[in-house]
């Protein structure tokens, strides 16, 4: 078994000047793994030390170049709230608007991770609602009945709408009046966030792709990254349309070198819906070195079905332990220290 962030350790290090790349991973974990068989190869090899190549995450590796951290996510609820209340007289209160105000900070992040433009999205969204039922099945008289209802909500051109200032509570004027407050929500949080120093990921992320093609991208990375040479983007996968357009930069100007976990008969099958964006991202940007044709072996599973969080988070430790008896005879004094991300060795 040669494990896919093994070969990459192995590649790279035997390429020599390793300490001239910057390394990216899709999260901390693996990264911590990278860094676990890249000691390896060194013990491997006899030679001196070396100092480590710099390791990132792909939001750390954003962060950096778009200059902007981003908030927890209980403070941009408490500033998405404010600027709701100054946009609804009627507001409810951050008990009941947490809730939604949660959905609402996740198509924010992905409008703005795929760069969608949020005027034309919002716009189209208030007439599809108007258009997406014709009535054909029904009455004239139920027809009639549901225009003179509808026609409440639309302003003189005819788009749907209502009045906020009403105290109204009906459930279809409450789903209008936010539905028609959705843009300029999201501008004035972007506005207030901004002023703030503030920013959820997917604004940071549309921050670097707007930087890139204000500026220069190789000053830019040459700005944040002094010592680095060139970028190794390592196991990404579902990428979003930001992601792409920085990751087209950094390939077109030859700074980057992309490494795909894409070996082995399972990865590669067409049935595997966990490796559904992979084929394009291997086209678009070529693999840097071609992998051991082997790959993992196949795994194994073994499925217990467990209700809750609560549960799960119980039997966790029963199941690390047979685990672990499984691999020492019994002797769980055998058993070695949670390094590498906190996973027992006798358990990875």
């Amino acid at each position: 078994m040669k494990p896919f962030l093994k070969q990459v350790a192995r590649h790279y290090y035997n390429g020599g000047d390793i300490q001239k790349r910057c390394f990216i991973f899709p999260n901390r974990r693996s990264m911590i793994f990278f860094r676990k068989y890249l000691c390896e190869e060194v013990a491997a090899s006899g030679k001196d030390p070396i100092v480590a190549p710099q390791m990132l995450s792909i939001n750390d590796f954003f962060s950096r170049l778009s200059g902007m951290t981003t908030s927890g996510r209980i403070r941009l609820l408490v500033e998405l709230y404010e600027c709701y209340c100054r946009l609804n007289p009627n507001a409810e209160s951050l008990d009941e608007f947490v809730f939604w105000g949660d959905v609402l900070l996740g198509d924010f992040n992905d409008v703005d991770k795929y760069l969608v433009d949020p005027q034309q999205l919002f716009c189209n969204i208030s007439e599809y609602k108007d258009l997406q039922d014709d009535y054909t099945y029904l009455t004239q008289t139920q027809k009639d009945a549901i225009n003179a209802f509808i026609k409440h909500f639309k302003d003189d051109s005819g788009k749907l709408t209502v009045n906020i200032d009403t105290g109204d509570a009906d459930v279809k004027g409450r789903f209008l009046m936010i539905w028609n407050l959705l843009l300029p929500l999201y501008t004035e949080f972007g506005k207030v966030l901004k002023a703030k120093d503030m920013a959820y990921e997917g604004m940071m992320y549309r921050s670097l792709v707007e930087k890139f093609s204000a500026e220069d991208a190789a000053q830019v990375l040459r700005t944040a990254f002094p010592r680095e040479e060139s970028f190794v983007f390592v196991g990404l996968n579902a990428l979003n349309e930001c992601e792409k357009a920085v990751l087209r930069k950094l390939r077109n100007a030859s700074l980057a070198e992309f490494c795909w976990d894409w070996s082995g008969d399972m990865i590669r099958n067409p049935q595997n819906r966990s490796s559904f964006f992979m084929s394009d991202n291997v086209k678009e940007f070529p693999q840097a070195f071609r992998l051991d044709a082997d790959g993992l072996e196949l795994p194994s599973f073994n499925i217990l079905s467990i209700a809750s969080s609560t549960g799960q988070a119980k039997r966790l430790p029963d199941i690390v332990s047979q685990i672990a008896r499984m691999h020492t005879g019994g002797d769980l004094s055998k058993v070695g220290t949670f390094e590498d991300g906190g996973i027992p060795q006798c358990c990875r």
